[in-house]
């Protein structure tokens, strides 16, 4: 009887619904697994399967870094720091003497500002002026046997290995370059232009610009007014001497911008200074040779012909010593303007190279070569996972007619 009765029990009607005899599903929320979730072992099951793949991928990355690291051409940064000098707005003369002491003389030292600003200084450091002072330079190269040019060594000859990638993969950037001059004519002469003004460089001298404007980078500290100018180039001793070809013709240039106003109204004075000093001269000559004719003149037509030379000579005096006090504060006010920039860190050799970092770059293969391994891992396994079923396989196939010209798709079905 309790056989029956167990097996009775067993067949008869249950209280669980049909089919949900899962552990847990009693449970109120209890949401089955999907059939697209992936598990952490079904992930370590596809790395598994393709460690060979993986292995191989981050091997041949890793050496293509390595190569590049061992063959890649040193670079080392030379650099110097500026600072714009303060400038004072007081009339006080350089050594402590007060204004008041000249001003009998009619000379005043107000403070003119400048519009140049330690924010303008990275421009200028770039500008065309200062680049093509700089390329017109002489250094010594490293793989040069005489001091040359920057232009003279950018006019070279070109090398065997240089020929030949001009005309393989550089091929579009030398088409493009032959194209571009065709359709600008010829150049310029080296700095001319139409009215004949030298502003213009020259073919060579442009490329040689650009070079050198690649390989100097500034970095401004706006609080302080600081610049760090960096050269980097393939020799310790040429990235310092480019540095202070920099440095010399920035310092040149800003003093050229901020004097510019005062030297050309210290040319125009002196301009005028010589004319009326050639005026007196000629007028002092007039009356001397009168008085020599006429040493004790009577008439009254001779004593006005006197009072007439001495007043032009009188007059001639008054102008000429207000043009030479202009021209001695024109010339004060020149040179109190002159140190505008104060070189806070001269440039020196570099004792080690700035690149290449070949740790970094091993490494850095090492990383990327494993990511893609793993991207390629699973790359592969989708696609096996899609041949495997008809609805994936069309998919598949359709996203190879999208992908795959046709031509290609009847060679491979034919092979």
């Amino acid at each position: 009887m309790s056989t029956a009765d167990d097996q009775s029990q067993t067949d008869g009607p249950s209280d669980t619904p049909p089919g949900d005899g899962a552990p847990g599903a009693e449970r109120p929320g209890y949401e089955p697994p999907r059939e697209d979730e992936v598990s952490l072992l079904d992930i370590l099951l596809v790395l598994a399967r393709n460690k060979t793949l993986i292995v191989r991928t981050v091997l041949v990355f890793t050496l293509l870094g390595f190569t590049y690291a061992v063959f890649a051409p040193e670079e080392f940064t030379s650099s110097t720091e500026v600072v714009r000098e303060a400038q004072e707005g007081g009339g006080d003369l350089p050594s402590g003497l007060p204004t008041g002491a000249l001003s009998g003389l009619g000379i005043s030292f107000g403070g003119a500002s400048s519009g140049l600003t330690p924010a303008a200084y990275p421009d200028v450091l770039q500008s065309r002026e200062v680049r093509l002072a700089v390329v017109r330079d002489t250094f010594q190269f490293p793989d040069a046997e005489r001091p040359m040019t920057y232009v003279e060594y950018m006019s070279q000859p070109a090398g065997t290995l240089s020929k030949a990638l001009k005309y393989t993969l550089w091929l579009p950037w030398t088409l493009k370059g032959a194209l571009g001059k065709a359709i600008s004519g010829t150049p310029a002469p080296a700095g001319t232009t139409d009215t004949g003004e030298l502003v213009i460089p020259t073919e060579e001298e442009n490329a040689a610009m650009k070079a050198v404007g690649g390989m100097v980078t500034t970095s401004l500290d706006e609080e302080t007014g600081l610049m760090t100018i960096s050269v980097t180039t393939s020799g310790p001793r040429l990235a310092t001497s480019l540095a202070e070809s920099f440095l010399d013709h920035f310092t040149a240039r800003v003093r050229e911008i901020r004097t510019e106003k005062i030297r050309e109204r210290l040319e125009f004075v002196e301009e005028r200074f010589d004319k009326a000093e050639q005026e007196l001269e000629r007028a002092e000559e007039r009356l001397a040779q009168f008085l020599e004719r006429n040493q004790n003149p009577t008439t009254a037509t001779l004593q006005f012909q006197r009072d007439r030379l001495q007043r032009q000579v009188s007059f001639k005096e008054q102008l000429y010593s207000e043009l030479q006090s202009q021209l001695t504060q024109t010339r004060l006010d020149l040179q109190r303007r002159q140190p505008v920039v104060t070189v806070v860190e001269e440039p020196v050799p570099p004792r080690q190279r700035s690149a290449p970092k070949r740790t970094f770059i091993v490494l850095l293969s090492l990383v990327v070569g494993g990511v893609l391994g793993v991207v390629l891992a699973f790359v592969k396994a989708l696609f096996e996972g899609a041949e495997s079923t008809g609805e994936e396989k069309e998919k598949l196939g359709e996203i190879q007619e999208h992908l795959i010209p046709a031509r290609w798709r009847r060679e491979s079905t034919a092979a």
